[in-house]
């Protein structure tokens, strides 16, 4: 990445989307003196040039900004570690940082770039580095020191500078940040056919740039995009973050003919997958037995209902029999001996409709509905477990017992 900006640079002068992907790569191979010349370089195109480079729109350029901040201050802040004979270069660099805040202040965007960080950053660095005694003219005398990048001084300096360790690997090289409407330069100074070959090689370099960004990151994700949009739920959060009219009836529909256990069998697809990937991880089997447990579990709080079934059944047969002794009567206590193991059937399960009315005609009367809201929630969770745990050849009774010896 660092060659072809480099050659992006010599080809077509320096814009901010190539010149902040090389501070990147020089921080990442060069530590805090690949940070400080990009910085450097940002700041001169920033504060001298800001009119002039591409891209010219400021979201564009608020964006690529604040993407510099979070790379590279992931890397400074993770990766490099500094000590007190990088202070030179440390001043630099907060010099560097504060200039292209101070123009970000000047000018007028809608959302100013969090680059102010990475100035902090520096800054509490230095203070930290800092030998306590030190004078603030000591300080002051070590920020003097040229740029990395830049045309050198045009005469000697009357001032001794601070001493800075040489910097490694650092390429000598001159860019410039072209306009949109400067004239080429003249041919008597570089041949047309050089001209020429630098612009193609620029052109293939930034095709090949955006190329590799491309198959790096945006393909991934629409790769990705594309597998959420196959299921229903993760179609209809697609749609949430960007609602569109057109799809808008189709996700509605798609949402109805989904099945209620889709996660539940989308959480058994995953099992299956796990297993025959890592047969052998101890993480893939523990996690296996919790989900197998969890539903297990949860199906074992759903009812039955054969105490139900078999109210329905005995009043169905009490019936009959009053219709065939309707001539020969019945005793009081057989009556009362049936009504009673009626209500005793009917009261040890309750439908989960039941607990539906129940739930609405609380709401209805200002009631608390907290403990019918908890009991709803599991009997449904109970429902769907089991509903999956039979469709899967798992049968909940054998599960209960088991838990039951355990």
């Amino acid at each position: 990445m660092e060659s072809l900006a480099l050659a992006i640079f010599k080809a077509n002068g320096v814009d901010l989307h190539t010149a902040t992907y090389y501070t990147l790569a020089r921080t990442r191979t060069q530590g805090l003196a690949g940070f400080c010349e990009g910085a450097e370089l940002l700041a001169a195109m920033v504060s001298h040039d800001w009119d002039k480079f591409w891209p010219q729109g400021g979201p564009a350029r608020t964006e690529m900004l604040d993407w510099f901040n979070s790379r590279t201050g992931n890397i400074l802040r993770q990766q490099i570690s500094f000590a007190e004979s990088d202070l030179p270069l440390i001043y630099r660099t907060e010099r560097a940082l504060q200039l292209i805040c101070d123009k970000l202040q000047q000018v007028e965007l809608k959302r100013v770039p969090r680059v102010e960080n990475l100035l902090y950053f520096m800054q509490n660095t230095r203070k930290r580095l800092e030998p306590q005694l030190k004078s603030n003219t000591e300080n002051a005398a070590q920020t003097t020191v040229r740029t990395l990048i830049y045309a050198p001084e045009t005469q000697a300096s009357s001032t001794p500078e601070a001493v800075v360790p040489p910097l490694p690997g650092l390429p000598e090289m001159k860019v410039e940040v072209r306009s949109l409407t400067e004239n080429p330069p003249q041919a008597s100074v570089i041949k047309q056919g050089s001209t020429v070959r630098g612009f193609i090689a620029g052109i293939a370099c930034s095709v090949a740039v955006a190329s590799a960004l491309w198959w790096w990151q945006v393909y991934p994700v629409q790769q990705q995009l594309l597998q959420v949009n196959d299921t229903a739920q993760g179609a209809a959060t697609v749609w949430m973050a960007s609602p569109e009219l057109e799809n808008y009836e189709r996700r509605l529909q798609q949402l109805l003919d989904t099945s209620p256990v889709q996660p539940l069998e989308t959480g058994m697809q995953m099992m299956r997958v796990a297993d025959s990937r890592w047969p052998e991880s101890l993480q893939q089997q523990q996690a296996s037995t919790q989900w197998n447990e969890a539903l297990k579990t949860r199906a074992q709080s759903s009812p039955q209902l054969r105490g139900w079934l078999q109210t329905r059944q005995d009043l169905h047969a009490f019936a009959d029999l009053v219709m065939q002794r309707e001539k020969e009567g019945l005793t009081l206590s057989y009556i009362k001996n049936v009504i009673w193991q009626a209500e005793r059937g009917l009261g040890q399960e309750t439908p989960v409709e039941s607990l539906l009315t129940q739930y609405h005609d609380a709401r209805a009367q200002k009631q608390n509905t907290d403990a019918l809201e908890k009991q709803i929630n599991e009997r449904l969770e109970g429902v769907l477990s089991r509903w999956l745990l039979l469709k899967n050849n798992v049968m909940p009774e054998a599960a209960t017992g088991t838990t039951a010896e355990k």
